[in-house]
């Protein structure tokens, strides 16, 4: 492991939308004095600017208004900039952030956050500036953690590992769940050479966030041994590569057996719901998740699982309310995002599946059904050159997805590249030769090239209750 993964800071500053709250000041602490014929929408304005669940877009409209309105007194008017400015950080737009965090220092000298995020984004641009930054903004405020963690990862980059450690040191006690704190001294103190060191902040870290594989599997590549509290379920609850009627057995075991405790029993119910969800018992993962949440009831994972079988049950609805469920309680659920995504799809609100499907990726980039789905939603949208280029990724992540190939040939139908059609399908037929969809799109290809349709497709089973209940309705078929 190295420093760079302390490249956090965009991402950083990405996950402290909340942290914007602290900027609530009383609507009347914050209006300067006099008759206001608007304050109506002025006090709206406030509020959008400063609530968490705001669309950048809209928390930079409403920003605006507070910050050209006159009525705002100077410290008001520089948390409005820099709500402001944290709306252009989420549209990667820096430059303006950077603007508006500066302005809010002129406006409020002692406004620390302004500070903060200007020297977040600055840690890559000019480290010397984001040092004098974070210094200013720990002088103001020299309780909150995020200042300490951000400016270590200045003092990892110059390889100051012993100052680093401290300020995350610091963190740590200052950290209402020093999770990302024990993590990332324990890279410090990998980088520098202490690998004892280093498991024991790994372990802690995993205790205090048990669901993280990365840390998990890095402590067993450094020598070091998973805690006993976090330890997953014995025997075949737990194995890699097994029939999901023998996870189920194993997990039922040591369920039974009543030995399991806190996380480990967790896990235990979160495993056997993903296989009775595979296997279609829908009903069982409702209850067994039921009597998992009924005690412990921050469970992500149970969430997912009954949301999933929601949604083979056909209540979109109840699904996706339990997706957002395991995201609210694991915003790193990237199974969660791309479920609900499909949900969304389903709803035929491309829009949000979009949005959802975007979140799954930005959290893990190596599923290709995420690009793959994504691309599908394009192509119900009509736009087949980014749903192709979302093929294209599933495809490089993974040369044998047949599902990419298929739903590429059939984008190349709609632009009429019959060719790149034909041999995409053909690859998506010789990966997978039972895909209906694959079969519809290459008989599709011949009818539009006049060529005969192809024996193993004209007499297929389904490709001929396919074709009658295409004309019966008329309709072109949609993607899958």
């Amino acid at each position: 492991m190295c420093a760079r993964f302390y490249d956090f800071h965009l991402s950083l500053l990405g996950g402290l939308g909340f942290g914007l709250l602290a900027f609530g000041t009383p609507v009347a602490a914050a209006v300067a004095p006099g008759p206001a014929p608007s304050v109506t929408s002025f006090e709206n304005a406030w509020r959008a600017c400063n609530t968490a669940q705001v669309h950048p877009a809209d928390r930079i409209a409403n920003c605006t208004i507070v910050i050209e309105s006159g009525q705002a007194k100077r410290a008001g008017r520089a948390r409005a900039l820099v709500g402001r400015g944290f709306g252009h950080v989420l549209q990667k737009n820096l430059d303006s952030a950077l603007a508006d965090f500066t302005a809010a220092t002129r406006d409020d000298p002692k406004l620390a956050t302004a500070y903060y995020y200007r020297g977040a984004i600055q840690v890559n641009r000019d480290p010397k500036r984001a040092l004098a930054d974070l210094n200013k903004a720990i002088s103001i405020n020299p309780k909150d953690a995020d200042y300490f963690r951000e400016r270590s990862s200045i003092y990892v980059k110059r390889k100051d590992y012993p100052h680093a450690i401290a300020d995350l040191t610091t963190a740590i006690r200052l950290a209402k769940n020093p999770k990302r704190e024990y993590f990332l001294r324990g890279v410090a103190h990998e980088d520098s050479g202490r690998t004892d060191k280093a498991i024991a902040d790994f372990q802690a870290s995993l205790l205090l966030d048990p669901d993280n594989e990365v840390i998990r599997r890095h402590i067993v590549s450094i020598g070091g041994k998973i805690p006993q509290a976090v330890q997953p379920p014995p025997g075949p609850c737990s194995a890699d590569v097994i029939a999901h009627e023998d996870r189920i057995a194993g997990c039922t075991a040591a369920i039974d057996a009543g030995t399991l405790t806190g996380w480990t029993l967790k896990a235990a119910y979160c495993n056997r719901g993903y296989s009775l969800t595979e296997l279609g018992r829908y009903d069982d993962v409702i209850a067994d998740s039921n009597t998992l949440l009924a005690s412990m009831p921050d469970t992500a994972c149970g969430y997912l699982n009954r949301g999933r079988a929601w949604y083979y049950k056909h209540d979109l609805d109840q699904a996706i309310a339990d997706y957002t469920r395991s995201i609210s309680f694991d915003p790193r659920m990237h199974e969660a995002y791309a479920s609900r995504g499909t949900a969304y799809f389903d709803r035929r609100e491309f829009a949000q599946a979009i949005a959802n499907y975007d979140r799954a990726i930005a959290i893990d980039r190596f599923v290709p059904m995420y690009f793959s789905d994504r691309g599908n939603t394009r192509y119900q949208m009509g736009d087949n050159d980014r749903a192709i280029a979302d093929y294209n990724s599933a495809i490089e992540l993974d040369a044998k997805y047949a599902p990419a190939y298929t739903r590429r040939g059939w984008a190349f139908i709609s632009k009429g590249d019959l060719a790149r059609a034909e041999a995409d399908l053909d690859k998506a037929l010789d990966l997978s030769p039972d895909d209906d969809y694959a079969q519809r799109g290459r008989a599709e290809v011949s009818k539009r090239q006049s060529k005969p349709v192809p024996e193993t497709l004209a007499t297929g089973l389904y490709f001929d209750k396919f074709r009658r209940l295409l004309e019966q309705s008329g309709a072109e078929p949609a993607a899958q």
